[in-house]
Formats: C-alpha cells, structure tokens, sequence
C-alpha cells in the first residue's frame, strides 16, 4: 500500500474538484441504448451515471403501506442499472465486492440479477463478514468458490487485505456494490481505498454502485488520519466521521490520490444528504453481523472506542453497542453521572446481558443501554464522556494493547488524543478543539465532491 500522505486534503484543495467543467459525454460501446445520463469529470476519466424520471417504470404500491415506506422512491446505482438492463456491465469482465446488503429494491441479490441477465462476475470479492454479512472472525485465504454459481470468490479480509495483480489478470473492471457505515475505522472503506489501489495499478476501471447512507444529517467530524496510526481500521485520509457515500469517496480520492484511475459512479436516485430516513425507507439489511438497526448504526459511531478497553460491547446479544458494561461495573453510578450530565439528544438506561461473542463470552455483565432521540445526539461526545466516568469511578478499567504494540483506540481514533483527554478527565469542550477545524476543513474541501 502506498504511504497516505497527511496533507493529502490540502493537495486536493488547490486541485479543485472537476479540474474544469464538468461535462457531459459520448455513448460508450454497449451503451448506446442506455437510458442513464452521463457526465464527465477530469475529460472522460471519471463518469457519473444517473436516471431521469422519465425513465423510472411505475411500479404497483401495496396498500396501506407503513407510514415509513410511502415517503420517497430511493433507487440505489443496483436498482439502476438493473433499469438500464445491465448495458454497462454487458461484454465485461468484472470482479464483484458486495455482501448481504447487495440487493434490489425487492430484495433480489445482485448476484442473482446478474447471473439471470447474462452478466455474472468472473470473480467475487469477500470484505470483512463474508459474502453474507455473517462471518466476525478472519475468513480463509486464496481462491475458493462461491457454491450457487460456482464462482471463483476472494477474501478481502484474510492474510491479504488486497488482491494480487495475478488475481485480477483477465479482468476489466472491479464492480462495488455494499452498504456502507461512513465511520472511519468501518473497514469497508479500507477495501474500497486498496481496490482502488488495485485497480489504478492494473488499468481496471472502478464502477460503484452508490448506495445511500444513515449519517447524512451529521457533518464530519473528528480528527483526520495522523501519520503513525494507519491500519486496516484507519486508512482513509478522511475524519473520524465524514458521512460520504461510497461513491462521494471514491470521487474524493481519484481526484485528489489515485489520478490515474477510471471511475464510474451510478448515483442514487431520490436521495439528499440529510435524510434520515432513508434506511428505513428500505429495508434494513445487515451491513456486519452486530449492527441490526439504525439505533445501533448511531450508536456504534460513539462507542466502537470500547473495542480498545476491557468493555463489552454487547457482541452476541440482542443489542450490541447499545448495550455495553463489564462485571466489574457499578451500573447504577455510572448511569446517575450519566444522566446529570444531561447530554443533547441521547437517553440512559441500566441494563444486564451476557455476551455470548468476544470479551466476557457467557460472563453476566451490568451497563448501560444507549438510546439517541433527537438530532442533536452526538455519538462522539456521548461515547467520551461515557468513558471518563468509567476510568473516574472504576479502577479496573484498561485501555489495552493489540498486536501492533500500540493501543487499539488510538487506531480507531485515528491518534492518541482520545485516550489520552479521557486519562486527563478533559472537558469535552477541550477536547473538541483538538479535531473540529478538521471537519470543518473536510466539509469545506469535498463541497463539490458531494453527489447528494
């Protein structure tokens, strides 16, 4: 993997964002009877894709619907090009990523689209949880095959984090098509930013089928990546929190690191930044094995720096990361300093689980459930100030060393300044002035990036 440089985001600002106008272009060959519209960015190197109205079919609606489920049309880049008949994927050679969140409007798997079509991939790429969004251990390595279609199917999330040029020989294009949580350290983005690698260096061209994401209404926020602390849960140039879509990342990145890869983007269709509700509009599939619901995609954002203590996180139960405790913690004291800090739109409860995955596997444990009910909830905030009441009223709390001889939470931090404000008891009004000029920064810089 290429050094991340940490004044990538300031290159990327004096570049600009289309370098020109962006414009529209010519019909490629097997599209010339494509419904989708096209627009160019950086001559023809980067193209993103959409659909008009006029070309959307209408669809029966069910009656008496869910009050959730009337608001809104929201077609994923899936969704459109199964639209489009698949034109730009048709001729093609193509590797696949995508997982259980890979589905159509009416639930189909991308796989089975494709394979009905025609126009199956001549290999699929697992990210980390499997093909099925399943799997939360490390998955085996090398080739082996998909067993309905009989697939040759790579691990991205085993003793190699990215493909081999060997292993994409023969191939056109690397197709992505996976629901994304925009949090730094959710390792999907880790996979995009290496396949972009790969693509680049083989001459692939990189096709993302966009898909909406939950954290639209919050603005970035966090510290960018510091030099020092790159992993697999850290490797996008990005803040903490930077609420792009994939294809908003890809876009950033090809125009500001990897200028000589070809993208495509296939937009979604009725999307804005800011709706909130538009996991819900959709069905709610799964992204990891222990994100079962948009409250726990919330919460997640504010305590997966647990995962660097001697916490449980919940893995197992019915709620994971909105429950999180220990044996050893006193519940009741740390929900009354909880609940006097009166934080903005966010409510506390007691609660007792037995993990039955990872740390204090079968081992009761007392906490807190987190519950967010407003827009102000900031999970940043929630998270930290959480974790200065355990390190000030419990001395059996560790923040703790992985592998790599450094402590986990800087990695998922993306430095050491939040262990190291929660050691200090900082105030939290401290501590954001550590990292909000970088997302003000961020949000500035990628303005004109934003597709939605």
């Amino acid at each position: 993997m290429k050094p991340i440089s940490t004044a990538l985001p300031f290159v990327a600002l004096l570049l600009g964002s289309c370098y020109g106008a962006c414009s529209s272009g010519p019909r490629y060959p097997g599209m010339e009877d494509s419904v989708l519209d096209i627009r160019h960015r950086d001559g023809d190197r980067i193209r993103i894709l959409s659909i008009s109205d006029s070309h959307v079919p209408d669809e029966e609606t069910e009656a008496d619907l869910l009050p959730i489920r009337r608001q809104g049309r929201v077609l994923s880049g899936l969704d459109i090009i199964e639209i489009d008949d698949f034109r730009m994927l048709r001729g093609k050679s193509f590797a696949l990523l995508t997982n259980a969140t890979g589905l159509n409007r009416n639930l189909v798997p991308g796989l089975d689209l494709l394979a009905r079509a025609g126009v199956k991939p001549s290999l699929i790429l697992e990210p980390e949880h499997g093909l099925y969004s399943h799997e939360d251990q490390y998955l085996p390595g090398g080739f082996r095959q998909e067993s309905r279609y009989g697939i040759r199917l790579l691990s991205l999330y085993s003793s190699q984090r990215k493909p081999m040029d060997y292993q994409l020989q023969g191939l056109e294009a690397i197709v992505v098509d996976i629901q994304n949580l925009p949090v730094r350290c959710y390792t999907y983005i880790s996979t995009l930013t290496y396949l972009m690698e790969s693509a680049e260096d083989n001459g692939l061209e990189l096709i993302i089928l966009d898909r909406p994401h939950p954290y639209g209404f919050w603005k970035a926020s966090g510290p960018y990546l510091k030099s020092g602390y790159e992993s697999f849960v850290s490797l996008a140039p990005v803040p903490y929190l930077y609420s792009m879509t994939m294809g908003e990342y890809a876009l950033y990145m090809a125009q500001s690191r990897f200028r000589n890869l070809k993208l495509s983007i296939v937009k979604v269709k009725n999307y804005e930044r800011n709706d909130s509700e538009i996991s819900l509009q959709r069905a709610w599939i799964n992204p990891s094995p222990n994100i079962p619901d948009l409250e726990t995609a919330l919460v997640y954002a504010g305590v997966v720096f647990f995962e660097g203590t001697n916490v449980s996180l919940g893995r197992g139960t019915t709620r994971p990361f909105v429950y999180s405790g220990a044996p050893w913690m006193d519940a009741d004291a740390v929900l009354a300093e909880l609940r006097r800090l009166k934080l903005p739109g966010v409510r506390f409860a007691r609660t007792v689980f037995t993990p039955t995955a990872s740390l204090y596997r079968g081992i009761t444990c007392y906490g807190i459930q987190i519950i967010p009910v407003s827009y102000e909830f900031d999970p940043i905030q929630t998270g930290f100030e959480y974790m200065k009441i355990l390190n000030r009223l419990h001395p059996e709390f560790r923040f703790q060393i992985r592998g790599s001889g450094q402590y986990f939470t800087d990695h998922l931090w993306g430095d050491s300044t939040y262990r190291e404000a929660v050691l200090e008891d900082a105030e939290f009004k401290q501590f954001r002035r550590t990292y909000v000029q970088d997302g003000i920064h961020f949000e500035q810089l990628t303005e004109d990036m934003r597709l939605y």
